[in-house]
């Protein structure tokens, strides 16, 4: 089970996501090639902080499509709604989520991404919210701080391995498709929720 009392990014330093300098260290764009995120598909951006990657969402989702910008600290939400409005990204939805609970409906997403969001979550129950709204075959496309000493990031004890990653989303119900380096000092879980996989009662 995942661990909890976990620290959360500081909002304070929220802008720091949106330098250039953060930016190439996880390219949006070679995000959504990676996980394939395409036209026509709801995305859950699940921790979207100040919405680094909305933009990138809402160029490969489309017109059709929508990507739903969740995050349980309320000042990261509006931060990510104000670059929308920037952006003139018409097809961004946002709403505060909880630990315990993501509010949308059953099977209303389909496909999910967590950028540096899994090590700081509480208990398994996001995870489970996250089952619950995904669709089955959803692809859930999870990017994490390597496990080794990198000038910027996380405390080495506060990161994930590949292994914990894959134990943690196995756990829940997840099947793993690959897990494979992103960037400078990041690496990409690519995981499924089965077609066959029932809600938990």
């Amino acid at each position: 089970m995942v661990s909890k009392r976990k620290r959360k990014f500081p909002v304070s330093i929220g802008d720091s996501l949106l330098s250039p300098e953060r930016l190439r260290l996880i390219p949006p764009e070679e995000v959504v090639r990676a996980f394939n995120f395409g036209s026509g598909q709801t995305v859950l951006d699940l921790g979207c902080g100040p919405g680094a990657f909305l933009e990138a969402l809402s160029r490969a989702v489309g017109e059709e499509g929508k990507v739903v910008a969740a995050d349980i600290q309320e000042p990261f939400i509006n931060m990510a709604r104000r670059l929308a409005s920037e952006k003139r990204l018409a097809n961004v939805e946002f709403i505060v989520s909880r630990e315990r609970h993501i509010p949308l409906e059953d099977e209303s997403v389909d496909a999910a991404l967590m950028v540096n969001t899994l090590h700081e979550l509480e208990g398994n129950y996001t995870l489970q919210e996250l089952m619950r709204v995904m669709k089955k075959g959803g692809t859930l496309g999870g990017i994490e701080w390597q496990k080794v000493k990198s000038p910027i990031g996380p405390p080495l004890s506060e990161r994930y391995s590949e292994e914990e990653s894959e134990s943690v989303l196995r756990d829940n119900g997840f099947e793993i498709q690959r897990i494979f380096a992103l960037g400078l000092y990041h690496y990409a879980v690519h995981a499924v929720k089965p077609e066959g996989r029932r809600r938990r009662r």
